[in-house]
């Protein structure tokens, strides 16, 4: 079961998939090539990667959700 991370603006409805998060730095590094997004094989890593988005504040502007690939 292998799965991306989409996210999609709030207020501008652009969309993409998380490439890396980078809590040292405070941001995500998106793209909008689902091949090149981060692919996660279990829930627990997709659960801590959706804790540290919202650890930095990423998921007051963005919603993200896990999509299978």
């Amino acid at each position: 079961m292998a799965k991306v991370l989409k996210w999609t603006n709030r207020f501008s409805g652009e969309q993409g998939f998380v490439q890396s998060v980078v809590k040292a730095e405070g941001h995500f590094v998106n793209t909008y090539d689902v091949a090149e997004a981060k692919v996660f094989n279990r829930q627990s890593d997709i659960t801590r990667a959706l804790n540290v988005l919202a650890l930095i504040g990423e998921t007051e502007d963005n919603d993200f959700e896990a999509v299978e690939i």
